[in-house]
């Protein structure tokens, strides 16, 4: 059983794991996966969430109780890379937390933050101990499949996914359930060519041994985890040292690669709409609107309430699959929707909104 020294800890540096990947592949799973663990080992954990669009949606599927910082309606690596520093050095002053957790929007590029994180942690107590990148495999797995529609995949879309490949120490090849023996195969060699370095797990669901998370725990400082009546051996303490000590270089190199394009974002092509809704909706209307979202729309979330049932819900959806689910939600939070996507027309998919699920 291992259990959180917080006392005897104190005075060692506080990890910060930075979550990535696109949108719709899992983070959010993953996060609420890591945070429960966080409690049932008495830590104190915290998180800051971006979010593209103007409403956090992913944090309200996260325990109250957990202390969070926002940061909405921008990208995390760069339109808010200042308001990043502030707030991290804000999170560890006050409120000393066991871990930090850095959810970023699926458009942003990980390694832009690293060197906010290596600033702060000159006059603040914590250490970079991983990056996650979460892959949605049957996503990539269909596109290596149509030579046809990997052509006509967005140039910029696929940059930005090596660029959060290739920063991570570990990746998740995610939702291999719904992928094919075949095409995890493909997916796994892919991703290798982007980076031969990271731990690679193939998961559904985002569900991960909880090694995993441990040593996402660890640094070179030692375990933020103890393990009570067992006493690890010298051995495994310098092996642990030694597979993070690797993890830094790995970090080290892709940061010093990511100068060269460090002012020119691979995500400047993506767009977000945040649309308020006033008054609930016909359920079925609302999904025949979803099921024809243009295919530049990569993902479209929000609140959303029906005219066919009393029950608020929040809505993922995510390459053409639809997920409803009934919520409470923290505090007044009005509903709303949010469509992310490539070059949207802003304009027209609110004209067809309105028309499909509103109008007579």
């Amino acid at each position: 059983m291992r259990t959180s020294q917080k006392n005897q800890n104190r005075d060692r540096a506080i990890p910060v794991i930075i979550l990535s990947g696109f949108l719709g592949t899992g983070k959010t799973t993953l996060l609420k996966q890591w945070l429960q663990w966080s409690t049932e080992e008495n830590l104190t954990p915290a998180v800051i969430m971006n979010e593209v669009g103007e409403v956090n949606l992913d944090g309200q599927q996260l325990p109250p109780e957990v202390a969070m910082k926002e940061m909405l309606g921008g990208c995390i690596c760069c339109s808010f890379r200042g308001d990043f520093s502030t707030k991290l050095y804000e999170l560890v002053q006050e409120e000393q937390p066991d871990v930090i957790y850095v959810e970023c929007t699926g458009i942003a590029e990980p390694m832009e933050l690293v060197e906010s994180i290596t600033e702060v942690s000159l006059y603040s107590d914590i250490v970079l101990t991983n990056i996650v990148t979460v892959v949605d495999a049957k996503h990539l797995g269909d596109l290596l499949d149509d030579e046809t529609a990997l052509q006509k995949a967005n140039r910029k879309m696929m940059r930005l996914l090596e660029e959060q490949v290739r920063a991570a120490n570990t990746i998740l090849l995610n939702k291999s359930d719904l992928a094919t023996a075949e095409q995890l195969d493909k997916v796994q060699q892919h991703v290798k060519q982007w980076n031969a370095h990271a731990s690679l797990v193939i998961t559904d669901h985002a569900v991960v041994e909880r090694e995993l998370w441990i040593q996402s725990c660890v640094h070179a400082g030692g375990s933020l985890l103890l393990v009570e009546d067992d006493v690890q051996s010298s051995e495994n303490t310098n092996n642990t040292h030694a597979q993070h000590g690797h993890d830094h270089l790995h970090v080290e190199h892709a940061k010093k690669d990511s100068h060269h394009h460090s002012h020119s974002h691979a995500h400047d092509f993506v767009t977000a709409w945040t649309h308020p809704l006033s008054e609930p909706m016909d359920s079925e209307r609302f999904e025949n609107w979803l099921s024809t979202l243009p295919s530049n729309v990569y993902r479209a979330k929000g609140i959303v309430s029906f005219t066919d049932t009393t029950k608020r819900y929040m809505f993922q959806f995510a390459y053409r699959q639809s997920e409803f689910i009934p919520i409470v939600p923290q505090g007044e939070v009005k509903d709303v929707l949010v469509v992310i996507g490539e070059h949207l027309d802003t304009g027209l998919l609110q004209r067809t909104f309105e028309e499909a699920v509103y109008k007579a």
